[in-house]
């Protein structure tokens, strides 16, 4: 069998084994209380529910043992929910493993209620008659869920192995003949065993005399699979022997008992109570046509006739049933297993027949990472329904998943409750019922800015006006408006659907900055620099500024020495007595006599003259000399791969050589938390440890080696130094500098698959600088180093290799994708806030299609995250670093402040933070631009943490901004995540067959 479809069987087995549940039932019945809700609203669904599991307290209640009073709070939230979707059916698990969540002289009290199998509710309270009361008063039908067969949930793991496991007031401790211990570590009671019959009968006959039920439901559990056991088979062995009949084969003497279930719970139903319905929603396959002809154009793993028993389409046509409701819990489309397929086959079973097909949903995979990718499109659920709706037949839906319902993931409880109470469109880009947001700013804000953009959105079926004024709105409803505001309260108007939405917004006065006037000879206050201590190497350089009356003489006072500041410009300042000036100056630090190592200058005193008379202004900070003969020097260490390097002594400066573990430089300064190092680097403190009163060996490379290790080609200079390095690049050739190092040219050939020709050596001014010309251009891919037994080891990255041919030409090819954001990080929101979706979700939709895409062609795609979780922007370089790919993608979405127009920012954005990545965003840029024909918003630098590793180039693509109504339209539909992910990894497919070589 071709083994992706093996895999797809054995996904479908795995989702079959899952908890799923429920069934419909729709009476006639009218109740007491308010009904005027969804019930009475939609026209094309006579049943609309939803299944509330208790099974290892899925949905109900939340964990065993809590009061009686949390029960009820509960069970209000599911009725609020179901009423607020429109719904009117709650499907509620009452027996989950033979034993009950309502008072039975039969069963046992459920341990899902109590934490132990029998111990009564607390106070006796009784969950299934409390939902019936409350549900009944919403117009809302509550029908008994049981799994008739299931009495443990043990694992084969830790099997159950006899009815010990059983409360001692089990039924089924009196009948051990009809429990068999399946294969699956679960107790399941035997249909072909009539005792086990009865007291399933029983049981239901129980429910529908004692409770206003509105309906009998059974799940899909019949005879466990072989292909969930290993192959292990059902010990039916005995009850074969002695109930077979005239039954000669087994697979036909299992499908008659499971009839014989059916029907004997149907009879005992109706003989109650008429107008209580029952209905089984079964594993939608009943066969896969190549098994059956009769069967559907599938290609499941299982089936329901062959597998479970289950003649699921005998019981239509035999009418044992009020309604069947097939569990199609794939997506449209899917090849395996297509909704659209199986919704066509089961509308042809119940042609002609009494009874009525609904259709079971897997609400429980929306945005679920780990099935199909159409899971993420938050109309998947919305479409099925405008399918079912087209087809004329399906008389109803039931919804699996109730906490993706009650969490309204990706706005599935708005878009439910759009379609059934609002009647909206199921198959419209906004089905919710939509009143009007307004996400940005929040009321109340305050700016200084003279204007601000106003965003929001609304039902886009009515009018949105502002202060009176109509304003435009998207086709989605979204809209924005730049306004301007006057200085103090500034009060917007909005009205939608005849209610009225204030904004209140503050403009504060101009800024103390903007209204100085220098009217007295004095120093300008918050001016001065530097303001934070330092200790300097005697040799270094400090420069002093600040502002003073426009033709003053300043200068610096400290420790006995002087640094005169020159005006440099006059500044922009509202007119006053005085023109205030900038003045500055660079002050050489002096040496140091004695055998201090560090002297201290004091606090530096500014001192101006102007017109005769003098001003002094002594700071806080103070400044020391490091004496050219106190020698410290630093090492990196740190528990990642390396550290920050910066071009200033703040978090506030670029990014510029890396310092990876073991780097070794003198220290020549300090300030603020950083230090200085002679190659004119700063780190912070604490990424490294200081060794005192010692000099670093002069450093002096004594050899060079030149090797390939496949996809590097490592240069290993020997030498006692693990010198600060730094490199550059430019379209035909990079550089390595190695900094207080002496060189030598490289003797070496060099490896044929370099993408290099030759390396020109040159001393420069403190270091070493060696050339590595390229072959061809722009094919500088990034590196690593590594300081290993007496050496520096630069890894050149070679260029990608792949197979080229047949079906999978991209094997061999490594790309790794990061969809930005995650978990408790959102990142941008759009027009409905979180009514619509996060930029989070948009950037793992494209991120997943896009691995898809690249997948299918045979590349290793490696995932910073596959789910919705918080990954740390160090966590996603380090791993860049760890998988070493041929390149690194991360997939991100924009947005603008408040104060900008946010109708101006459109169009797509490349991003890169090395020069070894320059070129793959200009040609990726280019691609997609092309491709999805969208705005040219160019590629540029930007330091950015996911991008400045160096072993791949790493870029960032910012696919749309978020900000932009038309834009986040867009964004936010699935179809364009499709297509931006198919973009990508067709550029990345382009990039690799321009830059590759093939095996």
């Amino acid at each position: 069998m071709n083994k992706k479809i093996v895999a797809v069987c054995i996904l479908l087995v795995f989702l079959t084994i899952l908890p799923i549940a429920g069934y419909r039932l729709f009476a006639d019945k009218t109740y007491e209380g308010n009904i005027s809700n969804a019930q009475t609203v939609s026209k094309n669904e006579d049943l609309r529910g939803v299944w509330i599991a208790s099974v290892a307290n899925i949905d109900f209640p939340s964990k065993p043992g809590i009061s009686a009073d949390k029960q009820k709070k509960e069970l209000d939230e599911i009725i609020s929910n179901t009423k607020y979707m429109g719904l009117n059916a709650i499907f509620f698990q009452v027996r989950p493993t033979g034993d009950a969540l309502y008072k039975s002289s039969i069963f046992p009290w459920s341990k899902y209620l109590t934490g132990q199998q029998g111990k009564e509710n607390d106070g006796g309270f009784d969950p299934l008659a409390y939902i019936i009361k409350q549900a009944h008063k919403e117009g809302i039908q509550v029908h008994a869920w049981l799994n008739p067969l299931r009495l443990t949930m043990g694992t084969t793991a830790k099997p159950d192995k006899n009815v010990s496991v059983l409360s001692a007031n089990h039924p089924a401790r009196k009948i051990p003949d009809a429990v068999v211990a399946a294969p699956t570590g679960q107790l399941y009671l035997d249909p072909g065993n009539p005792a086990a019959i009865k007291l399933i009968t029983d049981g239901v006959a129980e429910i529908v005399k004692n409770y206003d039920v509105d309906g009998i439901h059974f799940d899909d559990y019949f005879y466990p699979s072989k292909s969930e056991t290993k192959g292990v088979d059902f010990n039916d062995s005995a009850s074969f022997a002695k109930y077979k009949g005239n039954f000669k084969n087994k697979d036909d003497w299992r499908r008659n008992n499971i009839n014989t279930l059916v029907k004997n719970t149907y009879d005992t139903v109706k003989n109650i109570k008429n107008k209580v319905q029952f209905g089984i929603s079964p594993f939608a396959i009943w066969s896969n046509k190549d098994r059956n002809i009769e069967g559907s154009s599938t290609q499941g793993g299982i089936s329901t006739y062959y597998d479970h028993y289950a003649d699921s389409k005998k019981w239509v046509r035999e009418a044992y049933i009020d309604y069947i409701a097939p569990q199609i819990y794939w997506n449209m489309g899917f090849k395996i297993a297509d909704y659209s397929v199986l919704v066509n086959w089961w509308k042809n079973v119940c042609s002609g027949t009494k009874v009525k097909l609904y259709v079971g949903h897997a609400a429980y995979k929306i945005n679920d990472t780990t099935q199909s990718n159409d899971w993420l499109d938050p109309l998947q659920i919305p479409k099925q329904i405008a399918y079912n709706r087209k087809s004329n037949a399906v008389a109803g839906s039931i919804f699996y998943g109730y906490a993706k319902l009650r969490d309204n993931t990706l706005g599935i409880k708005d878009k439910l409750r759009g379609i059934f109470v609002s009647g909206k469109d199921p198959g419209s880009g906004v089905p919710e019922d939509r009143q009007l947001y307004i996400v940005s700013p929040s009321n109340g804000y305050k700016t200084s800015a003279s204007k601000i953009s106003i965003l929001g959105g609304g039902d886009p079926k009515e009018p949105i006006y502002l202060n009176g004024n109509k304003i435009q709105v998207s086709g989605n409803g979204y809209f924005t408006v730049y306004v301007d505001l006057k200085v103090g309260e500034n009060k917007f108007v909005f009205t939608h659907k005849g209610k009225q939405t204030v904004l209140n917004i503050t403009r504060n006065g101009k800024t103390t900055s903007s209204t100085y006037k220098m009217s007295k000879v004095e120093f300008r206050n918050g001016y001065f620099s530097p303001t934070q201590s330092m200790t300097m190497q005697t040799g270094q350089k400090i420069v002093f500024s600040c502002q003073a009356p426009s033709g003053s003489k300043v200068w610096v006072e400290m420790g006995g020495y002087k640094a005169e500041l020159k005006q440099t410009a006059t500044v922009d300042a509202n007119k006053g007595t005085l023109t205030p000036a900038k003045y500055s100056g660079t002050f050489t630090m002096p040496g140091v006599s004695g055998k201090e190592r560090i002297l201290s200058l004091g606090n530096p005193i500014f001192v101006m003259e102007y017109k005769g008379k003098k001003i002094t202004s002594k700071q806080r900070n103070t400044i020391s000399i490091q004496s050219s003969r106190y020698y410290k020097y630093a090492v990196v260490s740190t528990k990642d791969a390396e550290v920050v390097a910066r071009s200033g002594p703040s978090t506030g400066y670029s990014r510029i050589t890396p310092l990876i573990n073991g780097a070794t430089d003198h220290i020549v300064g300090q300030q603020n938390g950083f230090y200085l190092l002679k190659s004119g680097a700063w780190t912070a403190t604490s990424n490294v440890k200081v060794v005192n009163d010692k000099a670093l060996t002069a450093n002096k490379i004594s050899a060079i080696s030149v090797n390939s290790n496949g996809s590097y080609i490592d240069v290993n200079f020997k030498m006692p130094v693990n010198t600060v390095f730094g490199v550059a690049a430019e379209s035909n050739s990079f550089t390595l500098t190695l900094y207080n190092t002496s060189g030598m040219n490289v003797n070496k050939s060099i490896p044929s698959d370099a993408p290099f020709s030759s390396v020109k050596y040159k001393a420069v001014s403190g270091g070493a600088q060696y050339t590595f010309v390229l072959k061809s251009a722009n094919t500088f891919y990034g590196y690593y180093a590594e300081y290993k037994n007496g050496s520096f080891v630069f890894s050149v990255k070679n260029s990608p290799r792949i197979s080229g041919m047949g079906s999978k030409p991209l094997t061999g090819l490594k790309v790794l994708l990061d969809a930005g954001h995650g978990g408790s990080e959102s990142g941008a929101t759009g027009p409905i806030g979180k009514y619509g979706l996060y930029e989070k979700q948009i950037n793992l939709s494209i991120t997943l299609n896009a691995r898809k895409y690249l997948q299918s062609l045979g590349a290793t795609v490696v995932m910073t995250r596959t789910s919705d979780k918080t990954v740390s922007l160090n966590d996603r370089a380090n791993l860049i670093r760890k998988e070493k790919p041929d390149i690194a993608v991360s997939i991100h979405n924009n947005s603008m402040d408040v104060t900008a127009d946010y109708t101006k920012h459109t169009g797509l954005l490349v991003l890169y933070s090395k020069d070894s990545s320059k070129a793959a965003a200009g040609y990726i840029k280019d691609q997609l631009i092309t491709d999805l024909k969208r705005k040219d918003d160019g590629y540029r630098w930007q330091s950015l943490s996911v991008c400045t590793v160096t072993q791949a180039p790493a870029i960032l693509i910012e696919g749309g901004f978020m900000s932009n109504p038309a834009e986040y339209e867009w964004l936010a539909d699935y179809n364009n995540q499709v297509k931006i992910g198919n973009s990508i990894g067709k550029a990345i497919e382009n990039w690799t067959y321009t830059n590759a070589i093939s095996k």
